[in-house]
């Protein structure tokens, strides 16, 4: 996100004296200031994205740790007897009860 003011920066003050010949001469005073505000406005479009992926990530993460203490807790404490019908093996729980 940082990149983004930056790049808009860049673009606004390094712009090529002579901008290209498909731009109407009323419009050639705004194209540095027009460029330059989209390249920030895409710089943190980008950088939104790249943040959200990165807390979505962390929080992901964290949810692993969280539930693999759990699931940790969960064997020590032995709260499921070896009786217990949901124990016997995966596939049972998996077949209809007669």
């Amino acid at each position: 996100m940082v990149l983004g003011p930056v790049a808009a920066g860049a673009a606004f003050l390094w712009w090529p004296v002579e901008p290209p010949a498909w731009v109407s001469a009323e419009w050639r005073g705004f194209v540095p200031a027009l460029v330059a505000v989209g390249v920030f406005l895409l710089g943190i479009a980008i950088g939104s994205r790249l943040v959200l992926r990165g807390q979505v990530l962390l929080m992901l993460l964290e949810m692993r740790r969280s539930l693999a203490r759990i699931d940790r807790h969960v064997r020590q404490s032995g709260s499921m007897d070896k009786g217990h019908p949901d124990r016997r093996d995966a596939t049972t729980r998996l077949l209809p009860r007669r």
